[in-house]
């Protein structure tokens, strides 16, 4: 009986690797293919070897897994051939050792570079997976010449000179050229082109994030508010007005039968345009 500890591992070893390699070799297995196959056998049984001398017949299931590797059709519970080969010195499975552990070696690195490159790929997947949700979803896009000089916001649309992008969840807005620049309530920074079309920004603009301040302005009527400013396109600054606040009430927004909201563009300092009541939005307008 076989004992299990690393001595009568290397004796088994020793005595039955000519039988082994011998067998294989009867059965027509190339010399060297019937050497690796044996070595790479006893080397995977190595660890386990103490179990599998207490648990198993030794040479019938190292046999079945020689033929296994070797590429021989399996017999069931058949040991391992005796004297099919004389021990031969210069046969020695030591250096058939060494090679079959070098060979498994190489094998497991690959696996672990296959296994490197799956975690990348599936990385990249996910990353992209990640982009393709939290992309922004096709707005609605309508054609519609914009009444003011300014890009506006009410309701959820966002106006722009020729066409109105229904884009709910816009937290702050400037005006990029004929283009907009917008942060989202999520966080994320959108630009809308000119055509309505929405796609990621990696930085926001210095407009978004510093505002120049607007020249004073007074409001033309008794009970007008300034409420916000916003450039114009061609230089100078548009104010809207909120006529349905008291003077006073600045916390306080009474809602009255002759309200309105409007746009007065001042193109300079001193010349200013007649109010341009903004008709078809309710109260929450906005020019950034």
């Amino acid at each position: 009986m076989v004992r299990g500890d690393g001595a009568d591992y290397a004796t088994y070893v020793d005595a039955r690797w000519p039988d082994l390699v011998g067998g294989l070799e009867d059965e027509g297995v190339s010399p060297e293919d019937a050497r690796l196959a044996v070595a790479d056998t006893l080397l995977a049984a190595r660890s386990g070897w103490a179990r599998r001398v207490r648990e198993e017949q030794v040479d019938v299931s190292l046999w079945a897994e020689v033929r296994e590797r070797a590429g021989l059709p399996p017999r069931p519970g058949e040991a391992a051939p005796h004297a099919v080969r004389p021990f031969d010195l210069d046969d020695a499975p030591q250096p058939w050792l060494a090679r079959a552990e070098h060979v498994r070696s190489a094998r497991r690195w690959r696996g672990v570079r296959r296994g490197a490159v799956g975690l990348a790929v599936l990385g990249l997947l996910a990353a992209g997976w990640a982009w393709w949700a939290a992309r922004p979803e096709t707005p609605e896009v309508r054609k519609e010449a914009n009444p003011l000089p300014v890009v506006w916001y009410a309701g959820g649309d966002l106006h722009l000179e020729d066409v109105v992008v229904t884009l709910p969840g816009i937290d702050e807005f400037v005006a990029v050229g004929p283009d907009v620049a917008a942060r989202m309530d999520s966080g994320d920074l959108v630009r809308i082109a000119a055509d309505g079309s929405v796609g990621t920004l990696d930085q926001a603009p210095p407009a978004l994030t510093s505002v120049t301040p607007a020249p004073a302005y007074e409001p033309p009527g008794r009970y007008d508010v300034e409420l916000q400013s916003a450039p114009l396109p061609g230089g100078g600054w548009a104010y809207l007005i909120d006529s349905s606040r008291r003077d006073g009430s600045q916390d306080g927004v009474r809602q009255s039968e002759t309200g309105r909201r409007a746009l007065v563009a001042c193109p300079t300092r001193s010349t200013c345009a007649e109010p341009v009541t903004i008709v078809g939005a309710d109260g929450a307008i906005r020019l950034r």
